[in-house]
Order: structure tokens, then C-alpha cells, then sequence
């Protein structure tokens, strides 16, 4: 596996022998399988106020309110399950307008309400680190006139999740390098992390 200077892999070597049903060794192949990272799916969240933010990063945890019907629940869920480990992801406050925390999910959503971390009930909980913390903070129309992902939307529903219950876990496509300067404008962490998980690289863990 190669590990470029920012930390994120972009190909994978291995070695598949194969073995003939009377037990005597078949041909050596040698699967490439390339990993380049040209975009990233970048999960936005909306928060209403800085104490559940400051509360999520310090429990390294975030999850979305709590739905009006099961049926809306329901239909959550059906996007949320799909977010992958290792996904990046951004907060924004309502109350002032401001982006904050940077992360990268280290776990898969869970089907569950929390009742112990926020003051008010929570549902799919998912485990993140965070990159930055929220006392470092972008003002949207400063981040719209530096973020291309925010300058191709006039209206920022487009790409934050959560703004309308319906959008919470749809992500963006967005290229490497919007990532990288979402980092330096709010990181304080460097991002280590593998690219997101993918159905592919489920199946190779499993062999």
C-alpha cells in the first residue's frame, strides 16, 4: 500500500495464489487494485446551537435529532445506514452561520436513540474523530467566496445536511483539494485516515 505525504492510501497490492482442486499449487496472480482518491463524500450536519456541538466533540460522537414520525425516522435510516466508515464530515451552526469541526467518521451508524449525551434525545449515533475543534469557526459567506462546494450553490440547502429533515446523510462530492482547504481553514489535526470504506474493500477485508 502506498501512503502519499497526506496520509490517505491510494493503492492496494495483493497476492492471490491459486490452488488446483488435487491440492498442487495453480499460477501466482497479482491483483492491482487502485485506489485513487479523486473525490471524497463530505457529510454536513446542522446543529441549532454551540453546546450540542461542543458536547458531540467531546464525546467524539454526533447523531441528528430526533424525527417527528416513525415513518420519517424510517426513511432516515435508509440513508444513514448507507454512510460509510472513514466518511469526512462538517458541522454547521444555524444559530450564527458558522462551519466547524471537521471529522472523520470511525464507525458505522448505529440504529439506536441516545438519551445519555445531548440534553435532548438523539437517533443514529455514529463515532467520529474530530479533525478541528468548534471554537475555530468560517463564517458560510466567507467560506462561500473560499469553498468552491459552497460557490456552485446559491442556496446552501444544496449541500448542508440537515437543513431539511429529508437531507441529513446525503452527501457531497467534492474533490480532494476542497477537503484539504476545508483542513487548513478549520483543521487542527492532520487527516491520517484510509479513504472511506467501500463495498470493495468489505469484501477483501472478509477473505
Amino acid at each position: 500500500m502506498t501512503v502519499p505525504t497526506n496520509g490517505i492510501p491510494t493503492s492496494t497490492n495483493l497476492n492471490h495464489d491459486e490452488t488446483h482442486q488435487h491440492g498442487s499449487p495453480g499460477p501466482t496472480r497479482l491483483f492491482r487494485i487502485e485506489r485513487r482518491v479523486k473525490d471524497l463524500k463530505l457529510f454536513i450536519f446542522a446543529c441549532e446551537n454551540w453546546r450540542n456541538i461542543e458536547t458531540g466533540y467531546a464525546a467524539k460522537l454526533w447523531a441528528t435529532s430526533m424525527m417527528d414520525s416513525i415513518p420519517a425516522s424510517r426513511a432516515r435510516w435508509s440513508k444513514a445506514e448507507k454512510m460509510p466508515r472513514f466518511a469526512r464530515g462538517l458541522i454547521y451552526c444555524t444559530a450564527n452561520g458558522d462551519f466547524t469541526m471537521p471529522f472523520v467518521t470511525t464507525g458505522h451508524v448505529e440504529d439506536r436513540v441516545v438519551e445519555d449525551v445531548w440534553r435532548e434525545k438523539w437517533e443514529f449515533p455514529f463515532k467520529i474523530q474530530p479533525l478541528g475543534s468548534p471554537w475555530k469557526q468560517i463564517h458560510k459567506e466567507v467560506a462561500k467566496r473560499e469553498w468552491p462546494l459552497l460557490s456552485m450553490h446559491r442556496n446552501m440547502t444544496c449541500c448542508v445536511n440537515g437543513l431539511h429533515g429529508v437531507s441529513a446523510f446525503v452527501p457531497n462530492e467534492i474533490e480532494l483539494r476542497q477537503w484539504q482547504q476545508i483542513l487548513a481553514d478549520l483543521g487542527e489535526e492532520s487527516d491520517t485516515f484510509p479513504p472511506e470504506e467501500t463495498a470493495l474493500q468489505l469484501l477483501l477485508d472478509s477473505l
